[in-house]
């Protein structure tokens, strides 16, 4: 659980500040800046997400054979219902052309570095043999 909770911390930091670089960049590019998103915001959204979702990820790779599969499905239905959210209920005027690219950063890095992280060290590959976790 403890390692869970890092690698959510981690991957919450790292896809925080790409996400706070992408609406720096858009705001930039686009003129459009919005109060309600500052890094604040971005980085702490993106560190508790990460952190659920790593917990998550440990316990699926306790019971099933294909966490990451299962945890991309959860990620990407979470940044799909935000998204969908932002869109229908907005902030402000356009708040969705930098709400959905940010969403859209995070949501990539999570279901890279998450799986990524947490199944670094828990599986021996013997050659010839498909990686499995304890459930086959």
């Amino acid at each position: 659980m403890r390692k869970g909770i890092l690698v959510g911390l981690y991957a919450g930091v790292i896809s925080g500040a790409a996400g706070i670089a992408a609406a720096y960049l858009l705001g930039a590019v686009t003129g459009l800046w919005f109060s309600q998103l500052n890094w604040i915001s971005i980085a702490v959204a993106s560190i508790i997400t990460n952190i659920a979702g790593a917990m998550i990820f440990v316990k699926w790779f306790q019971k099933t054979a294909r966490p990451s599969l299962y945890y991309v499905l959860l990620t990407g239905g979470v940044t799909l219902l935000s998204s969908l959210n932002v869109w229908a209920n907005p902030l402000a005027d356009k708040f969705w052309v930098i709400a959905q690219p940010v969403h859209v950063v995070v949501f990539l890095l999570s279901i890279w570095l998450v799986p990524m992280w947490l199944k670094h060290g828990k599986q021996t590959q013997i050659p010839g043999t498909p990686i499995t976790n304890e459930k086959g």
